[in-house]
């Protein structure tokens, strides 16, 4: 089994270049969400990425001194009635219909938690890049002004009527806790460094606009590290919504933690190159409280090999190559230093809900 431990890269605060608004949404909490918008949303992304800017750009990615503080949260914060929904084929409507589905909860055995390692299967994925809901995964390329060019992992999420909307962490949107955003996201599904990198028949989508939650943004609390990026409506390549061309997941809320989840990334660290999408099949192993012990939902623990540039890739839920399922249950967020083969990310509650929702247009309650 590979352990490979992710690079340090320490946030840096910078000074913000863009105005930040509040999201427009009738949810309360969704109005005070930070967000940036693109000031030149017509430009041509492709004049600044190039293919050598893309080989550059290096992980950005959270990797933490000491030990996790392994704990769970009092019976009595229960985070709410569970739930699920959303996602979406290539091309095909948006599923709004509440639920999950009970033959697609999970896969073998409840999962057992238990201590450092996380028990998984890491390994590179074949050939089927355009495969819903594997065509939902992509690169995220993006620039910290004065700083550089990094990259992360993220997906495509439906619940309502928009079609361009990605999942990713929020330290890949946003310098957590000097509340400063980071500009110039491309998304790119399907990069395949056997297709020369940027898949030529699927292409890369530029940014509209990008949000994270207010605990991250302000305070760099890990429990909230996750954001989603909109994106223009045209692509490189295909003249429509992304989710058009590689349908969206759905997402899920309020689940319990000993969950089975698969996770598809680019990581570029060594050992891996970020050309090729990586698979993590996995389970929850123990809750972290790397936020200390009272501020609550705990992380989720698993086992994965995944090294830097995986961050912001999706935990999924019920995983299914015919529909239904997909669900975004976490993301990839953080590790530490001396315990590598193991990742963590935000347990996915009703605020999280909530953020998903007003993202995402998603008609039903949290």
């Amino acid at each position: 089994m590979r352990r490979s431990a992710w690079p340090i890269i320490s946030f840096l605060w910078l000074p913000a270049l863009l105005i930040v608004i509040p999201a427009l949404s009738g949810v309360a909490e969704a109005q005070r969400t930070p967000t940036i918008s693109n000031p030149t949303p017509l430009s041509n992304p492709t004049a600044y990425w190039t293919p050598a800017t893309m080989a550059a750009a290096v992980p950005m990615d959270l990797v933490r001194p000491g030990a996790p503080t392994p704990a769970s949260a009092p019976a009595s914060l229960a985070p709410g009635p569970p739930g699920g929904a959303g996602g979406s084929l290539p091309g095909e409507e948006v599923n709004v219909g509440p639920g999950l589905r009970p033959e697609l909860s999970g896969t073998g055995p409840t999962p057992a938690d238990g201590s450092y390692p996380g028990p998984h299967d890491t390994y590179e994925y074949g050939p089927r890049y355009r495969t819903y809901p594997i065509s939902t995964v992509g690169k995220l390329f993006f620039t910290q002004p004065g700083v550089g060019n990094f990259v992360c992992s993220a997906a495509v999420t439906t619940g309502g009527a928009p079609r361009n909307i990605i999942w990713t962490a929020g330290h890949c949107v946003a310098n957590g806790g000097a509340s400063t955003f980071y500009t110039n996201w491309l998304f790119c599904p399907s990069y395949d460094s056997s297709q020369g990198g940027v898949n030529p028949a699927v292409g890369c989508w530029s940014w509209s606009s990008a949000s994270t939650n207010t605990d991250w943004f302000n305070n760099g609390r890990l429990t909230r590290d996750y954001a989603v990026v909109g994106l223009q409506s045209t692509g490189t390549v295909w003249a429509t919504d992304v989710a058009n061309v590689t349908g969206g997941l759905g997402f899920a809320w309020n689940q319990a933690r000993d969950q089975h989840w698969h996770h598809y990334g680019y990581p570029a660290a060594a050992p891996y190159t970020g050309g090729k999408i990586i698979a993590t099949t996995t389970e929850h192993r123990f809750d972290d409280s790397p936020d200390g012990i009272f501020v609550f939902p705990y992380t989720n623990s698993w086992g994965s090999d995944q090294t830097g540039g995986s961050s912001g890739s999706s935990l999924i839920k019920a995983f299914s190559y015919v529909g239904g399922g997909n669900w975004i249950n976490s993301n990839v967020s953080y590790g530490y230093v001396g315990q590598p083969g193991e990742l963590y990310g935000p347990y996915f509650d009703t605020t999280t809900c909530n953020f998903w929702k007003s993202t995402t247009a998603w008609p039903g309650t949290c």
